[in-house]
């Protein structure tokens, strides 16, 4: 198509633009425009679920229960982009990374067909998987191609992609009210990223870092020296993913069925707040975790995220919602850079991409933990209350912190095997 190479440009002079203190060598930012463009794409695909919850959930009668077991299911079924990650750390991360790409768009247009909820769920599952490895792989591979200095601020540009994408999702979901099945044109629309696939197999390159013939098994991360810093990192990621789980999903619901708002109105809301909320707690959060440290940043992008979503789900009027929005949106961007650095710093490169896939997982089982409270608890106390509590188990997740070694600006070099004492550098 001839206006990708003009599309491609832009995105490459934009990221120049943005660029922090510390120099990105050229190919450097040409990698981190490539891979924004793939989490662009991601963010937009993947989203698409969540966004037209509202609207499939009166094609398939589903409750606010319902809703919950659905996030379940298509969040259990993603357990299985372990094997992608297992895969990247055996035989390297492009190839598995391309096919995690063209999962989502290729189930997404399948799901545009679904003739039943349980069709639609597999479908959405298999999207998952993609969106898990493509995230997890994305990040491994800029954590090993950048400099170290700039290693949260990259992360940053990643997840900015990934949230932009998000957003554009955001602004065409009034289209899913045209009609009862209009949300089907919306799935099928999001297979379009389809048409950056050739250019990710033309310019995408295996990591400098990865050593063919590693040897990697799939308990690697959970063993040894590793295991003092998998586990805090896993509790984190369940008590993280259990908040943001819930609270993300029934946002829009919320505003559209329980508030009375049309989608025009909501999705207005949520692109207002989060405009200014996702650029802001993304690359600040990644130099924050670049300059201070991923701990501090962690911790205080906590106590933001909570705080916004209490506000959001215990206030009805428009500004209190849309404020709350921002904040819970600041924290969780904020808190994004700093982790995914942190979790890439702290595992050896033969065994990267499976640490990274373990902790994904353990965010699925904690999102999977707080939608499964929530389908007891929302009965019993409502979706504000149950939000609340699960944001309360996020905040003391936070001493887990304390466990965990401070890894700002740590080097990634080839790949070694951390075995015994914690205290081993990682590789």
């Amino acid at each position: 198509m001839p206006t990708l190479p003009i599309a491609w440009g832009r995105l490459r002079g934009t990221l120049a633009s943005l660029a922090p203190p510390a120099p990105l060598q050229r190919g450097e930012i040409g990698l981190l425009a490539l891979l924004a463009a793939a989490a662009f794409s991601q963010g937009w695909s993947s989203n698409v679920f969540t966004h037209t919850l509202a609207y499939t959930r009166d094609t398939f009668g589903l409750s606010d229960q319902g809703i919950a077991d659905l996030e379940a299911v298509v969040r259990a079924t993603a357990l299985t982009a372990l094997l992608l990650s297992w895969w990247a750390d055996r035989r390297g991360r492009r190839e598995p990374l391309l096919l995690a790409f063209a999962l989502i768009p290729l189930a997404n247009l399948a799901t545009s067909f679904a003739p039943s909820l349980a069709a639609f769920a597999v479908l959405q599952g298999i999207a998952r998987i993609g969106t898990i490895a493509l995230g997890a792989l994305g990040l491994v591979v800029i954590a090993e191609e950048v400099n170290p200095a700039v290693r949260g601020y990259a992360s940053g540009v990643f997840a900015l992609g990934l949230s932009m994408g998000t957003g554009f999702g955001l602004l065409i979901t009034p289209a899913a009210q045209a009609s009862d099945e209009a949300w089907r044109a919306l799935f099928g629309a999001s297979a379009l990223p389809l048409v950056l696939l050739p250019l990710l197999v033309l310019r995408l390159r295996e990591s400098r870092l990865f050593r063919p013939g590693a040897r990697s098994p799939l308990g690697a991360a959970l063993q040894g020296g590793l295991a003092s810093r998998f586990w805090p990192m896993a509790g984190l990621s369940f008590a993280t993913a259990a908040f943001i789980g819930p609270a993300s999903a029934f946002v829009n619901p919320r505003l559209v069925n329980d508030l009375g708002w049309a989608q025009g109105g909501a999705s207005l809301l949520l692109v207002l707040a989060s405009t200014p909320a996702v650029p802001l707690g993304l690359l600040a959060g990644g130099r924050a975790a670049d300059l201070i440290g991923r701990r501090p940043t962690e911790l205080v992008a906590m106590l933001i995220g909570v705080a916004g979503g209490i506000l959001t789900y215990f206030s009805e009027a428009g500004w209190a919602m849309g404020l709350g929005v921002f904040l819970a949106i600041l924290g969780s961007s904020a808190f994004a850079p700093a982790f995914t650095a942190q979790r890439a710093e702290l595992f050896p490169t033969s065994s990267r991409a499976t640490a990274g896939a373990w902790l994904i997982n353990a965010g699925i089982l904690g999102g999977l933990g707080g939608f499964l409270a929530g389908r007891f608890a929302i009965g019993a106390w409502g979706v504000p209350v149950t939000i609340a509590g699960l944001g309360g188990v996020l905040l003391a997740s936070s001493a887990l912190l304390l466990l965990l070694p401070e890894t700002r600006g740590a080097p990634l070099t080839a790949p070694a095997e951390i075995e015994g004492s914690g205290g081993a550098t990682p590789g």
